[in-house]
């Protein structure tokens, strides 16, 4: 099986498949204004009132991207209101009646069945849910369809597993025909009708909503966690092994992620994964003894699992023992940030021996309209940004940049040099070559200032012989020679280093690390700076309405030529930024195949006794990045020893850095410009993040946002 690694998506016009996942549809007879709905929407932080038109906006994009199958992982509406689910239904029947050809591939999300949390706000009381049994009729048009081969339940595994969990928890008669992953089943699909091979979809339900698998072991009752049991995975291996023989690809799909998508994720949300996700199950079976869920996939030769639930876009790549690769590609929801869909294209290229081709691009919701709780009509012409202003805090919306820049998919192979390098050409329209810039363009450029005088130092003379430049210092009895080509391989050097220091998981935890600590500052005894920045954000102009006195005061505060905000902020955070700096300064070493003296011998020849003297007492010294700032630091910051929070306040406080916070303070003379401010910010932001979570240009599955692989993980 190949990914479509160099097929770029405008060469896909066309897609097999699309994914939606949570659209947490809550149906609009169920809104009400009253205090109980006002307080839930500030808990949710998802945009439920708009669900429904995100809802109906994601389904226009699947018929566009012209897929025929849709795939849905669950948490189809907010908490399992029968209500909801009769819209939810109505909307699926008619995209699927469009066409024949269609189908639709569907199971339970955690807050689809049995949930207790079922609410009217319009009349302010509980709501009707929807039972297993219930939510199989209300879907009938899915689960009758052709495409379906067989369901878990109808399976002898499924039939054994049943009796035993009815008589061990003695269920009463209404709950005794189901039990944990009752709406697993397989599907299969073909393209290509010439050949007899196709596609086998593996849906497996994860959602507990019985009580063989309810913490406390309730019926009618569901719980946010997932679960795999062993009856399932006898049942998926014997499916996939089916769907060997008849060479398809097979891929299944979950509504529970079956490995963290992010680091740490199983300590900060564990809910978020199947319960068993690292644990070995114990059976004579060898295609399932002691492995976990996850590698039972992997070993058995499946390839692709979709899944849902966390809300947010990201890929696990994992390698078993036995060298197995599986992709957990986890898709967002339609009502958080950034509003992400899923479309593949699968090409079966049987017929060249090649297996089968998978290209997954991700789509973003760019506008969509809806009603909300009063009736009103609104139509949103930049989704992003209003997922921004009224989903998210300035807090979620920056830590959600930084992450993003850092897990850029362009970054996965990032070179420092060759991006300075790109910069430089774009800026000031050169063409800087990546190797041998100092001989071809550097020093060119810089010879018309040759010779020159410097006090403390000498004169300093540049040669050429044949392109090839070269300084030389004549200071009393010395002469130093430093050649252009062996200072482009000391900046090699060094850079080379940054890029291995300064992976994504280092700038994103220090970068988030800093932000923490300069939202924390106290602007007054009762509110931080991040209490001011965040008010700002969020503001909403209403008449009569009056601003708190702390922001009035931090107000006139930055508008007060004398206030200095940014030397304030970066001195609060001056510890973590001192540190960091040290960190990463003191990691990078100069040396040269190991040996600082080969790196400093190379990089500068010298003649004359006293100049030899005082270059070895220089190469004692110095051996990382931090030695060499120190030792030079009088000349850099004029203090004895160089900070961290010393070389930030002089980057801030260049001319170019200048020039652009007086662009800002002219903008910066009240509440709404403040904030006018910040939303201008906050949509170059949203066109970065865009950019980088469509990945337009690059294959999902190698580059991606939040992209984690596991050789095995580790605990």
């Amino acid at each position: 099986m190949e990914d479509l690694k160099n097929k770029r998506s405008e060469q896909v016009n066309n897609f097999d498949i699309s994914i939606i996942s949570d659209p947490h549809v809550l149906a609009p007879k169920l809104m009400g204004d009253s205090e109980n709905f006002r307080k839930e929407l500030k808990i949710e932080r998802k945009l439920v009132v708009e669900s429904e038109g995100l809802f109906k906006k994601a389904l226009d994009l699947v018929d566009k991207a012209g897929s025929t199958s849709l795939i849905l992982p669950g948490d189809l509406v907010k908490e399992g209101e029968y209500e909801s689910h009769k819209l939810v239904s109505n909307y699926l029947s008619k995209w699927k009646q469009k066409d024949p050809k269609r189908n639709i591939f569907l199971i339970p999300g955690n807050h689809d069945i049995n949930n207790h949390r079922a609410y009217d706000y319009k009349k302010d009381m509980p709501s009707r849910n929807i039972s297993p049994g219930e939510f199989f009729k209300l879907y009938d048009f899915i689960y009758e369809d052709d495409s379906i081969m067989e369901f878990y339940k109808d399976s002898p595994y499924f039939k054994t597993y049943l009796e035993e969990i009815n008589k061990t928890y003695q269920r009463k008669y209404q709950y005794s025909y189901y039990g944990h992953g009752y709406f697993s089943y397989l599907a299969r699909i073909k393209k290509d009708y010439r050949l007899d091979n196709g596609l086998s979809i593996i849906m497996l339900d994860t959602a507990i909503y019985s009580a063989d698998k309810e913490e406390n072991h309730r019926d009618g009752r569901e719980n946010i966690a997932g679960s795999v049991s062993l009856s399932q995975m006898k049942w998926l291996v014997e499916k996939i092994d089916e769907a060997k023989k008849r060479k398809d690809m097979i891929m299944v799909v979950a509504h529970h992620a079956f490995l963290p998508n992010f680091r740490n994720q199983d300590l900060v949300l564990s809910p978020f994964l199947i319960k068993e996700w690292k644990d070995k199950f114990n059976d004579p079976d060898p295609r399932i003894d002691d492995k976990s869920p996850i590698e039972v996939l992997a070993d058995n030769g499946v390839k692709f699992l979709f899944t849902g639930h966390l809300h947010e876009n990201g890929t696990a790549k994992y390698k078993s023992e036995n060298g197995s690769i599986i992709y957990d590609i986890q898709t967002g929801s339609t009502i958080t940030y950034p509003l992400p869909i899923r479309h593949l294209a699968i090409e079966n290229k049987s017929l060249t021996n090649k297996g089968f081709e998978v290209f997954v691009k991700t789509e973003l919701i760019n506008d969509f309209s809806f009603k909300d709780q009063f009736g009103q009509s609104h139509y949103i012409d930049n989704a992003m940004v209003y997922t921004m202003q009224n989903q998210l805090s300035l807090k979620e919306v920056i830590d959600n940049y930084i992450k993003i820049q850092a897990n850029n998919p362009l970054l996965a192979n990032f070179n420092y040099k060759e991006a300075i390098i790109d910069i430089i050409n774009s800026k000031f329209d050169e063409n800087i070559p990546y190797e041998g810039y100092m001989n071809q363009v550097v020093f060119p450029k810089i010879a018309k200032h040759f010779p020159l005088s410097r006090k403390f130092i000498g004169r300093i003379y540049l040669s050429n012989y044949n392109n090839d430049y070269e300084i030389r210092i004549r200071a009393l009895a010395n002469t130093f020679f430093i050649k252009a080509e062996n200072i482009e391989a000391a900046i090699d050097i060094i850079l080379d280093q940054a890029e291995e220091i300064l992976s994504p998981d280092f700038v994103i935890e220090k970068m988030i690390k800093i932000s923490e600590k300069i939202w924390s500052m106290p602007i007054d005894k009762d509110h931080s700076f991040y209490d001011f920045a965040n008010y700002i954000y969020q503001y909403r102009s209403t008449d009569g309405e009056k601003r708190p006195l702390y922001v009035e005061k931090m107000i006139d505060n930055i508008n007060n030529p004398d206030y200095n905000i940014i030397d304030i902020l970066i001195d609060y955070a001056g510890e973590e930024i001192d540190e960091y700096f040290d960190l990463i300064t003191d990691s990078i070493l100069l040396k040269k195949n190991g040996s600082k003296q080969k790196f400093f011998r190379d990089l500068i020849q010298i003649k004359g006794l006293p100049g030899n003297l005082f270059y070895s007492y220089f190469i004692r010294k110095v051996t990382s990045l931090r030695d060499l700032l120190d030792f030079f630091s009088r000349f850099i910051t004029r203090k004895p020893e160089i900070r961290g929070v010393d070389l930030a306040k002089r980057i801030v406080h260049s001319r170019a850095v200048r020039m652009a916070k007086m662009n800002i303070s002219d903008k910066m003379f009240g509440q709404k410009s403040l904030r006018k401010f910040l939303l201008g910010l906050i949509g170059e932001i949203n066109d970065d993040m865009s950019t980088i979570y469509q990945n337009a240009n690059l294959n999902e599955l190698d580059h991606y946002f939040n992209y984690v692989e596991y050789d095995q993980y580790q605990e």
